[in-house]
This record gives C-alpha cells, sequence and structure tokens, in this order.
C-alpha cells in the first residue's frame, strides 16, 4: 500500500475514529514517502512546539534548535529538508488535532517535539499508532514506560534519570524536604521517583502538595513548606508556574532560608526573575545548559538564530532533527519501520556528542535517549556573564545516563 493511498484512506474513513485508528495502524507507514530503494533528496518534518499557552517561552527555542540541525544536514547530506511548524498550546487536544492535519493534509514524513509529556503522550501514541515516526521532548517516566509506543522516542532525561542523578545532593545539603508538584502526568511521576531517591539517600519527605497546572497563586503552599519542619523544597513545576513559584518564595524570603532543588531545571525559568533568583538555584537537575563544556560554537549560532538564549531546549530539538534524518538517510527511507529500526541501539556518532559530551544511545527496550544529566547550580553573581549570552550557572556534576535509567524490566514498557 504507497504513502498516498494511506493518507487518501484516513480523511475518508475519519481520523478522529478509533475504528479508523485500529485499520491504519495495520499499514506500515502513513507518512514515509521513501521506500528504501534509493537516496532520499527531499523531507518535510513536522515540529511541534507551543507557541501559545503556559510553555510558550519554550517554542521558539524549538524552531531555532531545528533550524540549525537542518542547516547542518543539509549540508552534509545535500538534501532539501521543510520544516512545518504546529502550535501545540500544550493543550493535548489542540495538538492531537494539529498532528492529524500534519499527517493527513501536509504529508511530512516525521515528526518531533511536544514539550509537556502530556502533549507528547497524546500526539507520539496517535503518530505512532499510525506509522509516523516521532521523537518526544517530554521527561514522564510514561513516556519511556506505561505509554510507550512503537515508534516514539524520548530524546529528554527522564524524571528517573534525574531524580536519580539529584538524589545524593539532595540529602547531602538537607536532611527534611518538602516537594512541590503540578498535578499532572509529568508531576506526578517525577515527585514519585523524588521521593524515593530521597529515601534511598538516607533524606526524609516531611510534606508534598500537588499543585494546579497551570496555576496563577502558589501562596497557600508555599505557606505550607514555611509552617512545616522542612530545610529543603523541591520544586517539581514546570514553566512559567515555576518562575512564579519561585518569585512568591522570594517574597517571603524563603529562598535565604531554604536549600531550593528545581526538577528538570532550565534557565529560562529564573532569566525572567534576574540574577537574585538565579542564585537560589542550589540543585537543578537538567538535560542540558549553556554551562556544559562542549561545542561553543553552537551556543554562538543560537545566539545569532534565536531570540533566546542557549539553554536545553535548543539541544533538544537539534537532536531530535539531527537523529531523526540520519535514521532516514541510513534507512533510505521515511518509513517508521525503517528508522525504528535504525534508531533502536543506536550509539549517536553526531555534532550532538560534541555539544553534550559523554556516550548517548537509543535503548531499544524502551527508546529513551540515555545520555548524560547534568546538576546545575546558580553562580554568584560576581561570577555572571552576560554576553555573548546568559551564563548564570554552573555544573556541578554531570552522571552518565547508564548510573540513572532505569531497567529494561521496571519500565513497564513492551517494546
Amino acid at each position: 500500500m504507497r504513502a498516498t493511498s494511506r493518507r487518501k484512506m484516513l480523511k475518508r474513513i475519519g481520523v478522529a475514529s478509533s475504528a479508523g485508528m485500529t485499520l491504519l495502524a495495520g499499514c506500515s507507514n502513513i507518512g514515509g514517502s521513501g521506500d528504501g530503494d534509493g537516496e532520499l533528496e527531499s523531507l518535510t518534518v513536522g515540529v511541534f512546539a507551543p507557541y501559545t499557552g503556559p510553555f510558550a517561552p519554550w517554542g521558539q527555542s524549538v524552531t531555532t534548535g531545528s533550524i540549525l540541525a537542518k542547516q547542518d544536514l543539509t549540508k552534509e547530506f545535500d538534501i532539501s529538508i521543510e520544516l512545518k511548524e504546529y502550535d501545540t498550546e500544550t493543550d493535548p487536544s489542540a495538538a492531537l488535532d494539529r498532528m492529524k492535519r500534519a499527517v493527513t493534509s501536509d504529508d511530512i514524513d516525521f515528526a518531533h517535539g511536544g514539550i509537556s509529556s502530556a502533549v507528547c503522550t497524546s500526539i507520539g501514541t496517535w503518530a505512532s499508532n499510525n506509522g509516523v515516526s516521532y521523537i518526544a521532548q517530554g521527561a514522564s517516566d510514561s513516556l519511556s514506560g506505561s505509554d510507550c509506543a512503537q515508534h516514539m522516542f524520548n530524546v529528554y532525561q527522564s524524571n528517573t534519570m534525574m531524580a536519580q542523578s539529584a538524589g545524593p545532593s539532595m540529602a547531602e545539603q538537607a536532611d527534611n524536604w518538602y516537594v512541590l508538584y503540578s498535578d499532572y502526568v509529568w508531576g506526578n511521576t517525577g515527585q514519585e521517583v523524588i521521593t524515593k531517591s530521597l529515601n534511598e539517600n538516607g533524606a526524609t519527605v516531611v510534606g508534598k502538595d500537588a499543585t494546579p497546572f497551570p496555576g496563577d497563586d502558589y501562596t497557600q503552599y508555599i505557606n505550607n513548606v514555611a509552617n512545616s519542619d522542612a530545610d529543603a523544597v523541591a520544586l517539581l513545576i514546570p514553566g512559567l508556574d515555576a518562575r512564579l513559584a519561585a518569585e512568591q518564595m522570594m517574597s517571603k524570603g524563603l529562598h535565604e532560608e531554604l536549600t531550593v532543588m528545581f526538577h528538570q531545571f532550565e534557565d529560562l525559568v529564573l532569566w525572567g526573575l534576574g540574577k537574585e533568583a538565579a542564585m537560589m538555584v542550589d540543585i537543578g537537575p537538567t538535560g542540558w545548559a549553556n554551562a556544559v563544556d562542549g561545542d561553543e560554537e553552537f551556543k554562538q549560532r543560537v545566539v545569532d538564530e534565536g531570540e533566546t538564549n542557549p539553554f536545553a531546549r535548543h539541544f533538544m530539538a537539534y537532536t531530535s532533527l539531527d537523529q531523526q534524518v540520519r535514521a532516514a538517510m541510513r534507512a533510505s527511507s521515511t518509513d517508521a519501520e525503517a528508522i525504528t529500526a535504525e534508531l533502536e541501539d543506536h550509539e549517536l556518532q553526531s555534532p550532538v556528542t560534541d555539544i553534550q559530551g559523554g556516550t548517548s544511545y537509543w535503548r531499544a527496550c524502551d527508546h529513551q535517549l540515555v545520555q548524560p544529566t547534568h546538576i546545575v547550580s546558580g553562580l554568584a553573581e560576581s561570577e555572571m556573564q552576560d554576553e555573548p549570552y546568559k551564563q548564570w550557572f554552573t555544573v556541578d556534576t554531570s552522571v552518565a545516563g547508564d548510573e540513572v535509567v532505569r531497567s529494561c524490566d521496571a519500565t513497564g514498557c513492551d517494546l
């Protein structure tokens, strides 16, 4: 069955129907145009990012990282790559509608992005079920666990990888922790693994609160922290909500009294609050930061091309496009089965390794990119730099992926 006929079939039966999804799951690929018989000459890639909504400041970084990867790949392989952008709005339903349109109307070959784990699950499951390769940028353990899918891969370190990396430092810096976590899939899975890691390292969780996401006032939860026996607080709150929570903590002076951990920390969160806020970060597990020793040219290119200073999402978007295109080129095909076969157990050998450092590979059992996790903290204000880009944090340690990733048996993924 050819790709064009699959798209027409999908349009006829209706992409929203479960019957349609079941029928198409048996077809090998809707989006793929290559058949493995020759060199690929052009690719159309769906870039899914939150250009509006609670993660809107993150959207442009996904575009910028994709553009930089496109520039390098077109130069290396002499291939035409068209990037089509889709606004997820950080809304799983809206994002799913756009994924369906991207596949059935815009003829994308594969896709990446998402940021929100709930969005990633929604669009990644549908894409995979309908034969389209997709690389997610969420961190919930469920993406490479209970919600794993045949043609979905995850580029961001999982909650477990970050929690296991940060746990020893957290327990060393404070005995009693309070956990504030956003009440959706990322926050719920995150607080479970953070609690487990703290207990394993000899620390105690003295209180927890699930906070609404998105939220507009964290005062009551911060008061709970202040009135507890905690000498530290773990903030498992994403995006601009983390910025708001940090600002309200500062207004009560808690940042001077407590050890503060930001889970899945990304520099952009505190750039908007200023250098005093940046100094409050005692522990921040992250997928990548511009303080990581690596390709300085990449960081400068982000500044030249984008609208933000370099941070984790530029790297994740670059890696996602780099890896899917290279897999398609090795297979001479955009067929999801072919790309999946090329990615599984593949050790990265590309400019990505110069940017990230260490060893990185795609694990076959759950499609997680196993790579280093970095623990950052805020610099003293006198040590922070603003040019050629903001570098307000330092890398205290980097942990190899194999040391902190879950065992395949523990994931719950049955790939």
